[in-house]
């Protein structure tokens, strides 16, 4: 991470290093079919003019691109100009012609960049990591038509990703995540009050749901002990844990992985929201 990258990113909990890049590309290829999904809700997205806001080296990128077709153009934005050229080396790497990766603070940004308005705003563990998530998507409102799509998937504390067979690492893990986030100054609640941040920041809501990702344990594992190794200097220098503590959940978490098990996701609120006219 560059000192440049720092200040525009300071409550992301995690360091955006390669482990941390590279534990957000499987997850990726995990909640694509779940993006999927829900932005099937939304109806035919051919042609529109889409953004993903911290779009990280991938994101919903491809999945976003597949459906708005080469009629449509796909912006991804992610604060960090390491992770933002990763992405771009994976667009050009999947052959996404229609995708665009700016290195940019969402907050930082206007209509003016832009040749017009966008059809659809995408977030994903994206809006927990901000100070004021009302201030942020009032933001994204503006980047949009009247009229225009917020679909956001945003984990929630609790309940905190399980397994079978069940491992209490995973809750103590989830909960540092967290305890990290609001020291660094995101908002604590951010998903929680995510519906009510929503319409007060200018959107309807049309569909509110959730769901977990389930996956093979030796993935999902794998996940959640990058993502100890990942927020490693931020839990340090908030006092949120020791180095004996994360040592020693990296390596339960790694090592509690059977062959037969399985371990989900965090689990996920889902919001179809519009803006409004």
């Amino acid at each position: 991470m560059t000192a440049r990258d720092e200040p525009r990113i300071g409550t992301y909990v995690l360091d955006g290093g390669d482990e941390d890049l590279r534990r957000l590309m499987v997850i990726a290829e995990v909640q694509a079919d779940s993006a999927r999904r829900a932005l099937h809700k939304v109806g035919d997205m051919r042609g529109m003019s889409v953004i993903e806001c911290g779009c990280g080296p991938l994101g919903c990128l491809a999945v976003l691109s597949e459906l708005v077709g080469p009629e449509g153009r796909v912006i991804g934005v992610d604060a960090a100009d390491a992770t933002a050229e990763r992405a771009r080396s994976v667009a050009a790497a999947l052959s996404l012609d229609n995708v665009t990766v700016l290195s940019a603070d969402v907050h930082e940004l206007d209509l003016s960049d832009f040749s017009e308005p966008f059809d659809l705003a995408y977030t994903r563990a994206f809006l927990m990591h901000q100070a004021d998530p009302k201030l942020t998507m009032a933001r994204i409102a503006r980047l949009l038509r009247p009229g225009g799509w917020l679909v956001t998937q945003e984990p929630l504390r609790k309940p905190p990703p399980t397994g079978y067979p069940t491992s209490a690492d995973l809750e103590r893990y989830w909960e540092l995540l967290h305890e990290a986030a609001a020291k660094s100054g995101a908002a604590p609640d951010a998903a929680e009050t995510l519906l009510a941040n929503a319409v007060q920041a200018g959107f309807e809501s049309v569909a509110t749901g959730g769901f977990f990702n389930v996956m093979a344990s030796s993935v999902g594992y794998d996940i959640h002990a990058t993502g100890v190794h990942a927020m490693r200097s931020r839990l340090l220098r908030t006092g949120v844990a020791t180095e004996e503590e994360l040592d020693a959940l990296e390596l339960a978490l790694r090592a509690a992985a059977p062959q037969d098990g399985w371990v989900t996701s965090p689990f996920m609120l889902e919001l179809i929201l519009r803006r409004s006219l």
